[in-house]
């Protein structure tokens, strides 16, 4: 079984999972823009390289090449390395990336041979830290072959083969839509809660206890609010404003569709807060922080 693999991008979800790997025994050669990022990640024992083709060039054998940038920066990287591989070697694309653009990715290195996975990736920082939810997309031989690599990285349970090549970001995108709908119903909550709070003297903080455990609507999101609630001026120094995130555009996607209500009032909801900031935008943002590391705009 192999297990080294190159890793391009080392930012918080990155460095995350490249401490994962070396951990779980892998060895894995970095690159990142920022050389501050490389030396975090040299700290637990990732091989940091000067150029993704440094790093590529540093792996005997077939290459595999995980990309963990930015969606905008993705076709970028792969004009960098796609000369770099050959035949039989696997480019996984673990970001947030619309998923027309990783089929088309994936036509434009298959006739070389070139094999072209994608993984959405969910869970937040602690999850690619501790054990992520995974969904994969790609040939079924490439995806049996990165098996062992996938599973060391997920939760226990949470990888699953979705289906060819695109099909795991579109299963990611359908996540994210998801995850608007659920943050928003958890901001609004809380928001209708502190402002009927005075009249039966309720302890918001006091009933995150119950929702936050063995409760319906118990999950880590609500755990992230909680935890927002619980830190001390943590909330106050939020606007009431949700910057607009990269997979907004790809929110507006499943929206044209008019098949998604709930999704479709959670993005206007977001959209909202930049015109009225409001308590629901701070607890929105609140919770994008805590899970993902997303920017948040201060007071």
């Amino acid at each position: 079984m192999q297990k080294e693999l190159v890793f391009i991008g080392l930012g918080r979800m990155g460095a995350a999972m490249t401490e994962h790997l070396v951990e779980a025994g892998y060895t894995v050669h970095g690159y990142d823009t920022s050389e501050e990022s490389r030396a975090t990640a040299a700290k637990f024992g990732v091989i940091n390289h000067n150029s993704t083709s440094e790093a590529i060039g540093a792996m005997a054998g077939r290459k595999v090449v995980w990309l963990m940038v930015p969606a905008q920066f993705v076709d970028q990287v792969i004009d960098e390395i796609h000369p770099l591989l050959t035949a039989g070697d696997i480019i996984i694309d673990g970001g947030n990336t619309f998923f027309k653009d990783t089929i088309r990715r994936a036509e434009q290195v298959n006739p070389n041979g070139i094999h072209y996975v994608d993984c959405g990736t969910s869970g937040g920082v602690t999850g690619a830290r501790y054990g992520a939810s995974l969904m994969v997309g790609g040939e079924a031989a490439a995806v049996s072959s990165l098996e062992q690599l996938f599973l060391a990285l997920a939760a226990p349970g949470g990888y699953g083969h979705v289906g060819q090549s695109g099909a795991g970001h579109f299963v990611k995108m359908v996540h994210n839509g998801i995850e608007y709908g659920i943050m928003g119903a958890i901001a609004e909550g809380l928001a209708f809660i502190e402002q009927n709070a005075d009249e039966l003297s309720i302890n918001t903080k006091e009933t995150l206890k119950p929702y936050e455990n063995g409760s319906i609507i118990s999950s880590k999101l609500m755990t992230w609010m909680a935890e927002a609630y619980n830190t001390k001026g943590y909330l106050e120094q939020i606007s009431g404003e949700v910057p607009r995130g990269e997979t907004e555009i790809e929110m507006e996607f499943i929206v044209n569709y008019k098949q998604t209500p709930v999704l479709e009032a959670a993005l206007k909801q977001r959209k909202e807060t930049r015109v009225n900031p409001s308590r629901i935008g701070t607890l929105l943002s609140a919770m994008r922080n805590l899970f993902g590391g997303h920017n948040i705009i201060k007071k």
